[in-house]
């Protein structure tokens, strides 16, 4: 079936569209859930989405659900809740898609992402890091197909709240080509904790898994021109081993690590970077100091709380 308007939208179009409404939106329906542990209506529209994903028919069932969500973020108790709520509506509401060449439409493709972010962005302080990794991870999140589907489209509407900034944030990091990243020109010297026990004149490569958030294979080694970083790196890295911080000397090309400069500290103040290339060990530090163990035990919390968000701890 082909929906036909200002362009053409295939039913297996819709479907992929919900696809990647429903896994933005699923992060965050457990704020909802631990704000009003009795109303369902939030999970009953992410149910009804997916399965119209597995192949059921468009319903008045799905329609009425993603009515029902809405109206439970209306009724919310906390803004975070609102948002988390309101993101399962529209990821509901995605199935309804119309190939109407109107920014209003945008909604229904970025809609359940954008409530997402700032239901995140919310539960966490108002933190807006956390709102750049849930845009971040929504972006990389995209199919193919769902990206044709929105290049049909213009661009989401300007507006003056959050959501609206999110929106079109969201928007343009999937339209525009990010810029190249640039090598820094710092000539260190450069360190890296870890907890590995390392001997001068090896090589670290990337390919490992990785120290941080969910172990998985790293594309990227780390390193820091900051005599503090390292010791902190090292003092949250995963392992059993003590922690320990090592000077290196970079065999390719820097780049600012985005985790950092792009997130937190634009400018790369704390001299974050990060390699494709391999990094030599030329010795180890010894009497370093090590941060507080609250602030590393804060740290491990936080990553914790954004896991729970789908929000990894590094953005390798």
């Amino acid at each position: 079936m082909t929906s036909v308007g200002d362009f053409a939208l295939t039913m297996d179009e819709l479907r992929a569209v919900t696809e990647y409404t429903v896994a933005c939106a699923v992060p965050v329906l457990g704020l909802f859930e631990q704000a009003a542990p009795d109303d369902d209506r939030p999970a009953s529209a992410l149910k009804a989405a997916q399965e119209f994903v597995d192949g059921e028919a468009r319903s008045k069932r799905l329609r009425t659900s993603a009515t029902e969500a809405h109206r439970a973020g209306r009724e919310a108790p906390t803004q975070a809740a609102a948002h988390a709520a309101t993101a399962a509506g529209d990821a509901a509401a995605s199935a309804f898609l119309h190939p109407l060449a109107n920014g209003t439409q945008v909604r229904h493709i970025l809609g359940a992402a954008t409530h997402a972010a700032r239901a995140a962005e919310l539960s966490r302080g108002d933190d807006p890091v956390v709102a750049e990794y849930m845009l971040h991870a929504a972006a990389r999140r995209m199919t193919p197909t769902v990206r044709g589907v929105l290049g049909r489209y213009p661009r989401a509407p300007r507006g003056n709240t959050r959501h609206a900034a999110l929106m079109q944030q969201l928007d343009s990091l999937i339209r525009d080509p990010a810029p190249q990243p640039q090598p820094a020109d710092d000539t260190g010297p450069f360190f890296h904790g870890t907890r590995a026990d390392l001997r001068p004149g090896e090589l670290l490569t990337p390919g490992w898994g990785t120290n941080y958030g969910s172990g998985k294979k790293s594309q990227h080694i780390y390193l820091t021109a900051s005599e503090q970083g390292a010791p902190l790196a090292a003092a949250i890295a995963l392992g059993d081993g003590a922690p320990r911080v090592y000077r290196v000397e970079p065999l390719g090309p820097i780049y600012d690590d985005p985790n950092v400069t792009d997130k937190k500290f634009p400018g790369n103040p704390t001299r974050s970077y990060r390699t494709t290339e391999p990094l030599r060990v030329m010795e180890e530090i010894i009497g370093f100091t090590l941060p507080d163990p609250g602030v590393v035990e804060r740290i491990r919390a936080s990553a914790a709380e954004l896991k729970a968000l789908g929000i990894e701890a590094m953005d390798d």
